[in-house]
């Protein structure tokens, strides 16, 4: 507990901010974050209601940049490399 009062101009403030990426980067982030979901077991409408609702910054951040389409195709891509069918497990 802190014992003396904040102050409203402590320059140790956190503050949040936007930083321009370098090429790529948006399509790499996505790629972690459903990567980390999918492995939790997350299926994609549980997925996908993460991009779509603003509250979630990072993923709606992507949503808005790349849409719908690229983001569903990104759920479903990762979601078979971890969880195959039957019949992809028997011909790999």
């Amino acid at each position: 507990m802190p014992v003396k009062a904040f102050e409203d101009d402590d320059p140790m403030d956190l503050v949040g901010m936007v930083l321009p990426g370098e090429p790529g980067q948006i399509e790499t982030m996505a790629a972690c974050l459903v990567e980390e979901y999918v492995r939790m077991g997350w299926d994609e409408p549980r997925l996908f209601a993460l991009f779509v609702n603003p509250m979630f910054l990072a993923t709606h951040r992507i949503y808005r940049a790349r849409g719908e389409a690229y983001v569903r195709r990104l759920i479903r891509e990762t979601w078979r490399r971890y969880h195959p069918t039957p019949a992809e497990v028997r011909h790999a």
